[in-house]
């Protein structure tokens, strides 16, 4: 593959609206000095029978000295005012504690107030006012205004199968094309179709099956104009280039007959300009579809994914357009899909979210809801109940920093694992990785060394969440440029060259993700079960932890190094990163070379 010891490589490119520093201190001052909702409950996935308690914060910008809550359980709007309820029920807040935030030089007020139990089933829809006794002074809460706030009360719980799942992770249009076919060689080097199919899939499920994944997840499969298929036309048809709904059905039949699950990239938060909706709207700005949108000033300016004017934002709020999207979604599930992950699952609403799960779990209960919210974990955290679990991307930014780009020590990298996964209930999934379609691909990170590669897979493997391999790693599949251009233009296309295929691949490699696999799987839930720390040696780069009877240890440095397991006797060498490693049980210790790590059990 690509020789790239020469080529710059840009540390870091995480995708999402808090990448700097400065992006992050305008969050929090935009939060803290309003009327702010996260939405953050109490408890967090309200069961039937349970009273539910609520918190708002008053900044330095909210003279009010009252908050309401007007909230419904027939799927109506609540309407209130002035702590008066016009639809549903009124519920007084009460101020509980007053602060000095440095931050907004200026006090903010929390507020909290309880709605009563509700019964399983029960759509809770509430709206959030804070006003003023003495004259007409009002605001609702809403980032971008006046929002309303939902959830489900149910007894949902996670389901078991996406907690012990390998995930594998691919683009349609660049993983295999039909058999017999080639890869297409397009212009467009980075934009180009390469003529992937589902077909293409269908005929590499055996490669998949032995691998050992047991979970696919697919690129959106919709009509689009683009090779990444973010930007649907219609939700209702398979895109022609990709196959026919036929194919997805004898895609899914095959998988599921291999053991395989299958979940599907669903994007709720926007659609392409040339979906028939955005078209309508702009043609008639009467037309119900301009409520589809959010026109700033019809029809030249609306609220789009990150600038992007072909990715108009949905309004998902709006119950036409969350109709249109959940029963789509349904639709998928009835064919034979096991799931979704959700593009940008922040965009829309809590209130949607807790829709489209009650919705879809009434199709499949055992569905699963994967959302990409690349935020702070406490808004992640909002999601539990309301989705399965969110991507991981606080600990792909953590891992890189530690195998990557030496930010972190191992002790920083320890202290991190422990917090984070003691900051998130055990029912809220969290799958892994080490990279994705929208960044450097992390071969490309530490410059094509496998060694290295292979260290962070162990560590990501061993860890509590469902790991998910991006197409190609298991192979040495790379890039040819960094995703970051020397004029600062972003081009994540680079990450997304085609799968490698026969002599191309990396055997070797492969059988090191196989042999991967093959543990974290014979492991089960003991990866979720905890860890303890045996070795942290900041100064020579060692990391070692049990989970259970698994010692894991780990040389993140460039000179050999020992690790002595103490408390250890006896016990077997499971898996090497490097063929040199060596094990000798009595006393227990592990020899690794630079860039190495080992798995042993206790026997």
């Amino acid at each position: 593959m690509v020789q790239q010891s020469d080529q710059e490589v840009v540390p870091d490119f995480i995708f999402g609206t808090l990448a700097t520093e400065q992006q992050r201190v305008e969050h929090l001052k935009r939060q803290r000095r309003g009327l702010w909702h996260e939405p953050r409950l109490s408890p967090p996935d309200p069961s039937p029978g349970e009273a539910i308690r609520v918190e708002v914060s008053l900044g330095p910008e909210i003279a009010a000295d009252r908050v309401s809550l007007y909230y419904t359980t027939d799927g109506s709007t609540p309407i209130g005012a002035r702590g008066q309820a016009l639809n549903g029920q009124a519920v007084a807040l009460e101020r509980v504690a007053v602060e000095w935030d440095t931050l907004v030089w200026g006090y903010r007020e929390r507020w909290e107030g309880v709605i009563p139990p509700q019964a399983a089933g029960t759509e809770v829809r509430y709206i959030i006012e804070a006003w003023r006794s003495f004259d007409g002074y009002s605001v609702q809460a809403g980032e971008e205004g006046p929002r309303v706030f939902a959830f489900v009360v149910d007894r949902e719980t996670t389901p078991a199968w996406i907690q012990d799942a390998v995930i594998y992770h691919l683009l349609v249009d660049r993983f295999a094309p039909d058999p017999g076919r080639e890869f297409a060689r397009p212009a467009d080097r980075l934009g180009g179709f390469y003529g992937g199919t589902l077909r293409g899939i269908t005929a590499r499920l055996d490669y998949l099956a032995e691998l050992g994944v047991t979970c696919l997840w697919l690129s959106p499969i919709f009509r689009s104009p683009s090779h990444h298929g973010y930007d649907a036309t219609d939700y209702s048809q398979v895109e022609p280039r990709l196959g026919t709904e036929e194919d997805v059905l004898a895609l899914l039949e095959e998988a599921h007959r291999r053991g395989l699950r299958v979940i599907l990239d669903f994007v709720a938060n926007h659609v392409s300009a040339q979906h028939p909706a955005f078209q309508a709207a702009l043609a008639d700005p009467a037309s119900r579809e301009v409520g589809w949108f959010f026109f700033d000033e019809w029809p030249h300016r609306y609220r789009t994914f990150f600038q992007v004017r072909d990715l108009p934002q949905l309004n998902t709020d709006v119950a036409e357009v969350r109709d249109y999207l959940i029963g789509h979604a349904q639709r998928w599930l009835a064919a034979g899909f096991d799931g979704f992950r959700l593009d940008h699952a922040n965009g829309p609403s809590h209130a949607f979210w807790s829709a489209f799960r009650a919705a879809t779990r009434a199709v499949k209960p055992d569905s699963v809801m994967i959302g990409e919210v690349v935020e702070a974990p406490a808004l992640q955290r909002t999601y539990l109940g309301r989705m399965d679990g969110c991507l991981d991307f606080l600990l792909l930014e953590a891992m890189r920093s530690f195998f990557s780009f030496g930010r972190l020590s191992a002790s920083q990298f320890e202290s991190f694992l422990r917090r984070h996964f003691s900051f998130f209930p055990a029912d809220f999934v969290l799958p892994s990785f080490l990279d994705n379609h929208d960044m450097n691909r992390f071969l490309w990170t530490v410059r094509g060394d496998r060694r290295r590669l292979r260290l962070a897979a162990l560590c990501q493997f061993t860890l509590p969440g469902p790991p998910i391999i991006y197409y190609g790693t298991e192979i040495g599949l790379s890039q040819v440029r960094d995703v970051r251009y020397p004029d600062g233009s972003g081009h994540p296309e680079e990450a997304r060259l085609p799968m490698l295929w026969g002599e191309a691949q990396d055997r070797k490699l492969l059988q090191f993700y196989r042999d991967l696999i093959a543990l974290r799987r014979a492991g089960g839930r003991v990866w979720r079960d905890g860890r303890t720390p045996l070795v942290i040696d900041d100064a020579a780069g060692l990391l070692a932890y049990a989970c259970g009877p698994y010692a894991v240890a780990l040389n993140n440095g460039p000179e050999p190094a020992t690790i002595s397991l103490a408390g250890w006797t006896g016990g077997r060498l499971l898996l090497a990163t490097e063929d040199d490693v060596s094990w000798q049980s009595r006393p227990a210790s592990l020899s690794l070379p630079p860039y190495a790590g080992a798995c042993v059990r206790q026997e």
